[in-house]
C-alpha cells in the first residue's frame, strides 16, 4: 500500500518537474532573439554604411573636379582679359594707365588679379599722377581698373624744364605744357613751388580752376609771399603756408567787392579795389 504511494506521489514530482522545464525553456527561447531578426539588422547596418560612404566619395569626386576645371580655367584663353575698362581718370589716358599698370587685353586675368597689390605699387612709382588703383575682376574675362588721381594743377618751368605739378606737392617732369595754373618765379625754389602745390591742392576744384597763376614774390617783410592772379580779374597776396586754408574765403571775399582789385589773405583777410591802396 505504501509503495503504491510513494509511486504514485514520485510520478506526480517527476510531471511538476518536466513541465517546469518545458516552462524554463519556453522563456529562455523568448528572450532569445531570432537568428533572422538580428541577420535583418546587419544588413540594415551595412547597407547604411555603403550610402554613407557613396555620399563621401561623390562630395570628395564633385570637389575635386571643380577644382580640376578651375585650374584648367586658370591656364586656358578662356581667362585671358578680353575687356579692360578703366574709370575715375580724368588727366590720364586709358592707355597711360594701361602702360603704368602693366594691364591689358590678353593677360591672364587671376595672374593680375593675384598680384594686384604689386601692381598698384608700382604703377604708383612709375607715375606720380596715380595716387590709388582698385583692381576688380567683373567677368570670367573682364577686368575694371578704378583710378584716384594726383590732381594735376598745371605745369611750371624752372631752369628750362618743364614740370607737371600735382596737387600733393610732386613735380613730375613733362614734355607737354598744360592750360591749368601757370606757376612763375620759381627757378631755384623746388621745395617752395611742392610746398606752394600741396596748399592749392586742397582747395575745391571750383575755387582751384579759378586760378590763372602764381607766381613767387617773396619780400623783406613777407618771404614767404605768393600772388596769385584769378581768372575773374581779382588778385591775392598770400602766405605759400597757409593759402590753402585761407583761399576758402575767396569766393565771400570776391561777392562782396564793388569793384575788382587785391584780396590781401597774408595777415587776416581784407579787400580794396586797384588803384586806391598799394601794397
Amino acid at each position: 500500500m505504501l509503495d503504491d504511494r510513494s509511486a504514485i506521489e514520485h510520478h506526480k514530482y517527476s510531471q511538476r518537474l518536466t513541465e517546469l522545464e518545458k516552462r524554463s525553456a519556453a522563456a529562455q527561447q523568448q528572450r532569445k532573439p531570432s537568428k533572422t531578426h538580428v541577420g535583418n539588422k546587419i544588413r540594415g547596418i551595412k547597407i547604411k554604411r555603403y550610402v554613407s560612404n557613396g555620399e563621401r566619395v561623390l562630395k570628395l569626386v564633385v570637389l575635386f573636379s571643380v577644382i580640376l576645371l578651375f585650374m584648367l580655367y586658370i591656364i586656358s584663353p578662356l581667362s585671358k582679359i578680353t575687356t579692360l575698362h578703366v574709370t575715375g581718370n580724368h588727366d590720364l589716358t586709358k592707355e597711360q594707365v594701361e602702360k603704368n599698370t602693366n594691364i591689358y587685353p590678353g593677360r591672364f586675368i587671376w595672374g593680375v588679379y593675384l598680384a594686384r597689390h604689386q601692381l598698384t605699387k608700382q604703377a604708383i612709382r612709375k607715375n606720380p599722377q596715380i595716387k590709388d588703383l582698385r583692381i576688380k575682376v567683373t567677368g570670367p574675362q573682364s577686368l575694371q581698373i578704378s583710378v584716384k588721381e594726383n590732381a594735376l594743377l598745371g605745369t611750371a618751368v624752372m631752369n628750362n624744364d618743364t614740370y607737371a605739378v600735382l596737387a600733393d606737392g610732386q613735380l613730375q617732369r613733362t614734355k607737354n605744357a598744360d592750360n591749368g595754373i601757370a606757376y612763375k618765379r620759381f627757378d631755384g625754389h623746388k621745395k617752395v613751388l611742392a610746398t606752394t602745390a600741396a596748399q592749392l591742392g586742397k582747395l575745391k576744384p571750383a575755387i582751384r580752376n579759378g586760378i590763372s597763376s602764381v607766381s613767387y614774390q617773396p619780400t623783406k617783410d613777407y618771404p614767404d609771399r605768393v600772388i596769385i592772379y584769378m581768372r575773374d580779374g581779382n588778385t591775392v597776396y598770400g602766405d605759400l603756408n597757409t593759402i590753402g586754408d585761407k583761399m576758402g574765403y575767396y569766393p565771400a571775399i570776391a561777392a562782396s567787392m564793388k569793384n575788382k582789385g587785391i584780396i590781401d589773405l597774408q595777415v587776416g583777410a581784407y579787400s580794396y579795389d586797384y588803384g586806391s591802396k598799394d601794397k
